[in-house]
């Protein structure tokens, strides 16, 4: 483990419920500087009328996940894109959230597999001595 890996908890990260943070850009951002990306308009073109913004975008595991209310169909384009940018950031968190508890669990593991190892070692080298006093001729190992 290097040093400058921070130990955080998973209560520590933000949680799904948290306000997204404003975007307070002093220079327009090379993905902010139009009012409706491309790759939205793409999307517009390709999907057809009859799916709707959560259907397009969310897995069923996802939508069971929400804590907003769906987009209502006659959002703007401009609603219809704060959506997804916020979803996306839910996504992110619980990604984030993710990773770290399973993070903690290899951490877990593996302490919990070096005890064992220095237990067992701990055994081998005590029942070697025992062979030793009894002039017992035991085979050696490297540590």
């Amino acid at each position: 483990r290097s040093t400058s890996t921070r130990r955080y908890s998973p209560d520590a990260l933000l949680g799904p419920e948290a306000p997204t943070q404003p975007r307070n850009y002093t220079h327009p951002s090379v993905t902010s500087r139009k009012e409706i990306p491309s790759y939205y308009l793409k999307q517009q073109r390709r999907a057809s009328p009859s799916q709707t913004q959560s259907s397009r975008y969310l897995s069923e595991d996802e939508d069971d996940e929400l804590t907003e209310e769906p987009l209502a169909e006659n959002a703007t384009d401009q609603e219809k894109i704060e959506y997804k940018r916020r979803q996306n950031t839910l996504a992110a968190r619980r990604s984030r959230a993710r990773k770290l508890v399973y993070t903690q669990q290899l951490e877990a593991t593996v302490e919990h597999l070096t005890q064992q190892k220095e237990m067992w070692r701990t055994r081998a080298l005590t029942l070697r001595q025992l062979l030793k006093s009894h002039n017992i001729p035991c085979p050696d190992f490297k540590d």
